[in-house]
C-alpha cells in the first residue's frame, strides 16, 4: 500500500515556499506492465515523483529542489513559456511530468533522461485513465529514446533495456513494424553490452505474442 506525506519545498528558482506530496511507502504488488511499470496497492507512486512550485512553474523530482546554478537561458526559458501560465491556473503540485521534462530540457538533459520522463509521465497518465494525455507522453518517450539510440546518448548498460522500451512505447502506439524492429535488437544489445537477461525474455515474449501486462 502507498502512503503519502506533505512535504514543504522551497523552489530554488523563486524562491516561493510550497507544500507537496511524497511518497513516505509503498510496494510492488500489482500487475507488471509490458512497458516496465509495476503497480502498487491502492495509490500508484509513479504520479508523486515530480514537484512543481506554484508560484514560477520550477518542476522536478525532489533531487531538483536542493540548491541549483541556472544559466540565464533557463531563467528566460522558464519565465517567458511556464511562469505567466502558471499564473492563469490552479497548478497541482504532483505529477506535472511535461513541466519536468521542460525544465530538463533547458537545463540541458541527455536524450535518454528525457526519455524517461516522458515515459514516466505516461505511466502516471495511465494509471489515472487519462488515455490522450498516455499517448502524448508515449510519443515524446519514443522521440528520445530513438534519439538516444540513434546518437549514442544512452549508457551501454541501458542500451538492452531501451531498445525494448522504444519497441514497447511503439507497439503501444500502433506501430506494430517498428516494434518488431526494436524488439529484434533487443539480443544484440545484450551480446554487445550487458544489461538484465530478462530483457531478452519480455522482448521474445512480445515478439510471437505481444501483451499488455505480464
Amino acid at each position: 500500500m502507498t502512503t503519502l506525506q506533505p512535504h514543504t519545498f522551497t523552489c530554488p528558482f523563486c524562491g516561493n515556499v510550497f507544500e507537496s506530496r511524497m511518497v513516505a511507502s509503498t510496494d510492488s504488488m500489482g500487475r507488471l506492465h509490458s512497458d516496465l511499470y509495476k503497480e502498487a496497492e491502492g495509490q500508484q507512486p509513479v504520479c508523486y515523483f515530480v514537484h512543481t512550485c506554484t508560484n514560477c512553474g520550477y518542476s522536478g523530482f525532489e533531487g531538483d529542489f536542493g540548491p541549483q546554478n541556472f544559466t540565464p537561458v533557463f531563467k528566460g526559458m522558464l519565465q517567458e513559456n511556464i511562469t505567466p501560465e502558471i499564473k492563469k491556473v490552479k497548478m497541482d503540485t504532483n505529477g506535472n511530468y511535461f513541466l519536468a521534462a521542460l525544465c530538463a530540457e533547458w537545463r540541458g538533459a541527455p536524450f535518454y533522461a528525457l526519455a524517461r520522463i516522458y515515459h514516466m509521465g505516461a505511466w502516471c497518465c495511465r494509471v489515472r485513465g487519462e488515455m490522450d494525455k498516455e499517448r502524448f507522453y508515449l510519443e515524446k518517450a519514443l522521440f528520445y529514446f530513438e534519439n538516444a539510440l540513434t546518437q549514442g546518448d544512452t549508457p551501454g548498460e541501458n542500451r538492452a533495456v531501451f531498445t525494448y522500451l522504444a519497441g514497447d512505447i511503439a507497439r503501444r502506439l500502433g506501430n506494430a513494424e517498428k516494434a518488431k524492429e526494436y524488439y529484434g535488437k533487443v539480443e544484440q544489445a545484450l551480446k554487445e553490452c550487458g544489461g538484465e537477461t530478462q530483457i531478452g525474455e519480455f522482448a521474445r515474449r512480445q515478439l510471437t505474442d505481444p501483451v499488455d501486462y505480464f
